[in-house]
């Protein structure tokens, strides 16, 4: 009896805490947190599937400690009988984070190669971005992001660490495990992004990752309850710093100041008296083209988990006007993603991602038909259209004497509105997996992909009968795409800890397969244009079918280790075979392997006490991996072409014919890239500071390019292995975070150095040639690019431009041996240096002049908030680039075809205007002021551009609990590319094509406000 009532008496004296646990930062619920009363670990409780946790406790009087990864640790006072509500906030610098790696995921802390999270990724969907890798540029060091400038149809260029080879330099993305070859992805979809950057952390991926992996994981579903997100915004985009053509007046001052410079007589054209027309200035013709165009991006989403379950819906719509008219995309994706639990250790899921996009572009890389470089030559004298509505050429009809003078042109809006174009891309990616745990640590996961793209391009082109660049035929082109993929892995994994001793052991076997089937068809000819008669079977003449068809496997298998000594000493190795379809029997498959190790300084004697340092560790690696996008489908043994043959005496029968179009090559071996990477990670002072240094080197050995072509056989050559390349450089990021009261802040900011070369052209052709002489050209008259040995990858090679000859005198003095260098020249003139002394310029003065990658790039920025208040803004550049402005050949050049030109020579080079940089205009370029390929053209593209502001405000939280309980809404308006800094006078300096820019599609300003809805 005494008993029991001692007993009856300590239940009735215990102490009763209940609580639940949520996240500040949306105030969810956190199923799983640890809480552990007064120390004792003995007496923790997790929360449950709704956060909450309810203690029974002896102390009327104590501390609970409230503990989950990912967020601050919190501990919080109780006296008696407590009911508590807990906010956790989201640790900044927690070295806890969880890493995406190859095949798994590790604690930041544990990380022995060169791996890079994204931060601040939940910033996406505030930015007006229409695909991660704009999000991407500036975030990182050592990953360079290009814009190819503003065209809605393109996709920027991502290169980390350096240009390693001629083609297939793209790194490998993977999605949710498994890489992914598709369209972008809904950038709101994504949860977390890491990027592994050398060959240690990629290796694992083989011989698709010689330029670099970028993991993705895509969102899930919470614990809790159901979630709604809905995410938009609106707003629009527009162009700056666009050039301004001469109107009517300046136009006939030029032409006839040319004429008068060259000796000629002004044409009729540029006479007021005989051509009163041409004085008037009727259009702006960059006015017409360009606009500000409406941007509009709305997802929305559905998710929720269970003890069992976990599922996340998700659908988004992204449309985005181009600047340039009758440009534009539109994306529309959704996406399903479940796993379900069906016992304590078997689960399954699946993963299914489907989009459609379609995007318009326009052609801005010809100095022929360019859009915006016609709508510089088009007269302003002209108008948009007749009276009849029809387009209106250089002149009108009634005036089409005079059309000669103003050259072959074409209508800017007519380029850009009269085409009829449709071009769908249709994928579908489900993905289905089942893992299994066969006993503590041991885990089975299988896991199957399929993707289909099915593209379809078809555009009509009717007749262009205006004056100027006209054209009597009308045509259809039409073609079809589709590729088929599967990839298979089955991984399995051990995971265990013995005393100190941590191991991780992965072995995996994984094959794809692809099959793709291409078909393209021209037709011309069609008498009625209207869109019912846009048909192929319309047209009057059928040239002749393209298509194309291959198939490609490659089978891996993959081994990696993972060990660590007590979080203290790490070591990590991997080993991969792969085995590819492109290559003969004896050279199909190799091997690639990694090494990486790394030591916690922090957790040695000596340095442990020091109080200011939290973390410290340095780590080594070395690894080498495969590269198969180098390699040609079937490059070892070229399947014979196919072609129309014209046969009999008057050439009436034709035959389809079969040829030798490309030599094989069946000693091709794999392209590898080898690197070495020294690294150092810190966090300081309260995990307040952050930092991350590394020293690389990257060196491509046996670099795939096509070989010299021998003339005595008439075929193109064979791929060979003809070349190495190295890239060496180094990377610092840091990153400061605190806090005071309400205020809280994060400085942030990256800088890499990469320096590139060429170092041999070993195996390229037996004659011991040491550069490659690429064909990019403007107008064929410019070829500015060369890749030697010593030099940079695309180096340009140009004959010295020294200033311009201020006198007659000067063009006289400048002799060899008696003899004028520059006999053409006159005052006005640009002066070449000749560089190889032999009294004359030509192609044999040319010099290496740098080229368009950078010497840094970087970046920095900050994220405030205060309250309810959120501040974000990016800054992100580069330095040491050159452009090649061949804009400048044709809308500076009055020696062509009588193209209106840049308004900026008005201020060329006359006995009144001695300093200027532009030489004098004539309408014959006896000098090759324009035809040479000097560095008159290279310009300073170095940058600094304010990437993004973004302003968010959050409602207070009481305030939506009375609309609905649980529910956030945020409102914000964000900007990119607001201001750039920059000596380069084109458009824009990022002008991506390896540097040479004749009037790119210009990189815009893009203004939006949107709200991020959840309940």
């Amino acid at each position: 009896m005494l008993i029991c009532m001692i007993s009856i008496s300590g239940v009735m004296a215990q102490t009763i805490v209940d609580g639940t646990v949520v996240s500040k930062s949306d105030g969810l619920p956190i199923p799983g947190v640890t809480v552990i009363p007064n120390e004792q670990q003995q007496q923790g409780v997790l929360t449950d599937f709704d956060g909450n946790f309810t203690l029974s406790l002896e102390e009327n009087v104590g501390t609970i400690k409230v503990s989950y990864m990912g967020f601050a640790t919190q501990e919080v006072a109780y006296e008696g009988n407590t009911q508590l509500r807990v906010e956790l906030v989201e640790q900044v610098n927690s070295l806890n984070e969880i890493v995406l790696i190859g095949y798994g995921t590790s604690e930041k802390k544990d990380l022995t190669s060169a791996v890079a999270t994204v931060k601040n990724i939940e910033n996406i969907q505030s930015r007006p971005v229409s695909n991660f890798s704009e999000f991407l540029q500036g975030n990182l060091p050592g990953v360079t992001v290009t814009q190819d400038g503003g065209d809605p149809s393109s996709s920027p260029k991502i290169t980390i660490r350096g240009l390693g080879t001629l083609n297939g330099q793209e790194p490998l993305r993977v999605v949710d495990g498994v890489p992914y070859y598709g369209p972008p992805i809904n950038p709101n979809d994504i949860e977390s992004v890491s990027v592994l950057k050398d060959a240690a952390s990629a290796a694992i991926y083989g011989a698709q990752a010689s330029s670099g992996v970028i993991v993705i994981e895509t969102k899930k579903g919470k614990s809790g309850k159901m979630r709604v997100n809905i995410d938009t915004y609106t707003g629009f985009q527009s162009a700056n710093n666009l050039p301004t053509p001469l109107n009517a007046e300046e136009n006939n001052f030029v032409y006839n100041t040319a004429a008068g410079n060259a000796g000629a007589s002004p044409l009729s054209a540029h006479d007021p008296e005989q051509n009163p027309w041409g004085t008037v200035t009727r259009t702006d013709w960059m006015d017409e083209i360009f606009r500000d165009a409406a941007l509009y991006n709305v997802n929305a989403s559905i998710s929720g988990a269970s003890e069992k379950a976990n599922y996340m819906t998700s659908f988004g719509y992204n449309k985005v006007n181009g600047v340039l008219i009758g440009t534009g995309k539109d994306r529309y994706s959704f996406r399903v993603k479940s796993d379900y639990n069906l016992t304590d250790k078997i689960s399954i899921g699946e993963n299914i991602y489907f989009s459609k996009t379609e995007a318009v572009g326009t052609n801005t890389n010809s100095g022929y038909s360019g859009a915006i470089i016609n709508a510089i030559y088009m007269p302003a004298a002209a108008s948009v259209y007749n009276e009849d509505g029809s387009y209106q050429g250089v002149v009108p009809e009634r005036l089409s004497d005079f059309g000669g003078a103003y050259g072959d042109v074409y209508n800017p809006v007519a380029l850009l509105k009269r085409p009829t174009t449709t071009s769908p891309v249709n994928y579908l990616n489900p993905n289905v997996y089942l893992n299994y745990d066969i006993i503590d640590g041991l885990k089975f996961k299988t896991n199957y992909s399929y993707a289909l793209t099915d593209s379809k391009y078809k555009q009509f082109k009717p007749r262009i009968p205006e004056i100027g660049r006209s054209n009597a035929q009308n045509y259809l082109y039409q073609s079809y795409e589709d590729t088929n993929r599967w990839i298979w892995d089955n991984q399995l994994s051990y995971k265990n800890s013995f005393g100190n001793h941590n191991i991780n052991l992965t072995a995996i076997y994984s094959a794809q397969h692809t099959d793709y089937e291409y078909y393209y068809q021209e037709g011309r000819g069609f008498a009625n244009e209207q869109s019912y008669n846009q048909y192929m079977g319309n047209a009057s003449e059928l040239r002749p079918t393209q298509t194309n068809v291959w198939e490609d496997a490659l089978t891996s298998a993959i081994g990696r280790a993972m060990y660590n000594y007590d979080q203290t000493y790490y070591l990590s190795a991997s080993i991969r075979r792969d085995e590819t379809s492109r290559l003969s029997t004896e050279n199909q498959s190799d091997y690639f392997p990694s090494v990486s190790g790394a030591v916690r300084l922090s957790n040695l004697p000596g340095i442990e006490n020091i109080y200011t340092i939290n973390d410290l560790k340095l780590r080594a690696s070395w690894g080498e991996i495969g590269n198969i996008q180098t390699v040609g489908y079937y490059s070892f043994d070229v399947p014979l072409a196919n072609s129309i043959a014209v046969l009999g005496e008057e050439g009436t029968n034709d035959a389809n014919g079969l040829y030798v179009e490309r030599q094989s090559n069946p000693n091709l071996k794999w392209e590898t890239s080898e690197s070495f990477d020294l690294g150092l990670d810190a966090s300081l002072f309260n995990n307040k500071l952050s930092l991350t240094a590394d020293y690389f080197s990257k060196t491509t050995k046996g670099m795939i390019i096509p070989g010299l072509a021998d003339l005595h056989q008439g075929t193109a050559a064979a791929d060979v292995n003809g070349g190495e390349v190295k890239n060496t450089g180094w990377e610092l990021a840091l990153s400061y975070a605190g806090s005071v009261e309400d205020f809280s802040y994060n400085i942030f900011g990256n800088v890499s150095h990469i320096d590139n070369e060429l170092v041999n052209l070993d195996g390229y052709n037996s004659a011991g040639i040491d550069y490659i002489q690429h064909s990019d050209q403007v107008r064929g008259v410019l070829r500015p690019f060369r890749s030697a040995v010593g030099e940079n990858l695309y180096s340009y090679y140009l004959v010295p431009a020294q200033g311009i000859f201020q006198s007659q005198e000067e063009v006289e003095a400048y002799t060899h041996n008696g003899n004028l260098i520059q006999p053409n020249a006159q005052a006005g003139d640009l002066k070449f240096e000749d560089v190889n002394n032999d009294g004359k310029i030509n192609s044999e003065d040319r010099k290496f002049s740098g080229s368009y990658l950078p010497d840094f790039t970087y970046s920095f920025g900050f994220n405030f908030n205060y309250k309810n208040w959120d501040l974000n803004t990016l800054f992100q550049g580069v330095a040491g680039v050159k452009a090649f402005n061949a804009y400048k050949y044709s809308t500076y050049n009055a020696s062509l075809q009588g193209y209106n030109l840049d308004n900026r020579v008005l201020g060329a080079w006359s006995p009144e205007n001695t300093g200027s940089a532009i030489p004098r205009l004539a309408t014959s370029d006896d000098n090759s002021n324009f035809g040479t390929n000097s560095t008159w053209y290279l310009e300073n593209a170095s940058y600094l551009r304010l990437k993004n502001v973004t302003l968010g405000y959050t409602l207070p939280k009481t305030a939506m609990n009375r609309i609905f309980e649980g529910s956030s809404l945020r409102i914000y308006v964000s900007a990119d590319n607001i201001f750039t800094i920059t000596d380069y006078e084109g458009m824009d300096p990022e002008v991506g094509n390896n540097g040479l820019d004749i009037g790119k599609y210009p990189l815009s300003s893009k203004y939006v406000v949107g709200l991020s809805l959840s309940f």
